[in-house]
C-alpha cells in the first residue's frame, strides 16, 4: 500500500490537491492511503510516528519549517522517498537540487501535469519495488506485480496470467490457495479486484465493465459470479464517480 503525504498550509488548496491525487491513482489502479498535513512539523511527526512516505508532496513557503528544511529533515530519515516540490516561486533552485526531488509542480496545480508525474513515479520508481514471489517445480520465481494481468484457481492449482513482453512465457503456475494469494495483493501498491472465487484480476487490464461480465486488455472476457457483483459495482462506481470529477 502507497503511502502519500501531501504538505499543504492552505486548507482549500490541501483538499483540492488530496482530490486530485486520490482520483489519479485510482485511474491509475495503485492503492493509496493519503495523509495531509498543514506544517512541515506535522509531517515529520507522522514519519517518526508510524514509518515512512512512497511520495512527499510539499508546498515551499509554510509557517514554522518551509518545504526545503522539511524535505532535508525527511531525507535524514529517509532517502528513497519520492519528493514532488509545489510552489509558485522558483527562487530556492539551488536548495531545492540538494534533497534530490523528483519533480516540480507550479502552482496552480494542473491536473495533467500531476497525472504525469505521478503515472512516472508508480511505473518508474515503485512499481520495480512490488513482486509477487512464489514456487514451483523447486524453482522460485519473482514477478513483477504491474505484469500480473490475473490469477486462476482451479483447486489448488494457480495459474498467473502476465502482460506479454519479450519473453516467451505468458504464464506461470502453483500451488496454494486464492485467499491467500488475495491477502498478499491486496496489502501492496497495485489494485487487484476479485470477480468471482477463480478469479483475482489487476484492475489496469481492465478495458470495459458490464453487468455480468468484464473485458480485459488481451479480448478476455471473464463473466462476474453473483457473490462478487456488489464489490464489481462499487469498482465500477468509484471509476464513473472519478471520470465525472476528471470532466467537470
Amino acid at each position: 500500500m502507497l503511502r502519500i503525504g501531501i504538505c499543504e498550509d492552505i486548507l482549500e488548496e490541501l483538499q483540492q490537491q488530496k482530490c486530485m491525487i486520490h482520483t489519479i491513482m485510482n485511474n491509475l489502479s495503485r492503492n493509496a492511503e493519503l495523509y495531509c498535513f498543514q506544517s512541515g512539523e506535522d509531517l515529520l511527526f507522522e514519519i517518526d510516528t508510524t514509518g515512512n512516505m512512497d511520495i512527499i508532496f510539499l508546498d515551499i513557503e509554510m509557517l514554522g519549517i518551509n518545504g526545503i528544511e522539511t524535505a532535508r529533515e525527511v531525507r535524514g530519515r529517509d532517502n528513497r522517498a519520492v519528493l514532488v516540490f509545489i510552489s509558485c516561486h522558483d527562487q530556492y533552485c539551488k536548495e531545492i537540487i540538494e534533497v534530490q526531488p523528483f519533480a516540480f509542480i507550479d502552482k496552480p496545480v494542473d491536473k495533467k501535469k500531476l497525472e504525469q508525474i505521478l503515472r512516472k513515479v508508480v511505473e518508474t520508481r515503485l512499481d520495480l519495488r512490488e513482486s509477487y514471489s512464489f514456487s514451483y517445480n523447486r524453482q522460485h520465481y519473482n514477478i513483477p506485480l504491474a505484469r500480473i494481468r490475473y490469477f486462476q484457481s482451479d483447486k489448488r492449482l494457480i495459474r498467473i496470467s502476465i502482460e506479454q513482453k519479450d519473453e516467451f512465457v505468458e504464464e506461470y503456475k502453483f500451488y496454494g490457495k486464492m485467499e491467500e494469494v488475495e491477502k498478499i495483493v491486496n496489502g501492496t501498491n497495485i489494485k487487484f479486484i476479485r470477480i468471482r472465487k477463480s478469479f483475482l484480476i489487476n484492475k489496469q487490464f481492465i478495458i470495459k465493465y458490464s453487468a455480468d461480465h468484464v473485458v480485459l486488455d488481451n479480448g478476455m472476457i471473464i463473466e462476474i459470479s453473483k457473490n462478487y457483483k456488489d464489490t464489481v459495482k462499487q469498482h465500477y462506481v468509484f471509476l464513473l464517480r472519478d471520470k465525472k470529477w476528471e470532466l467537470s
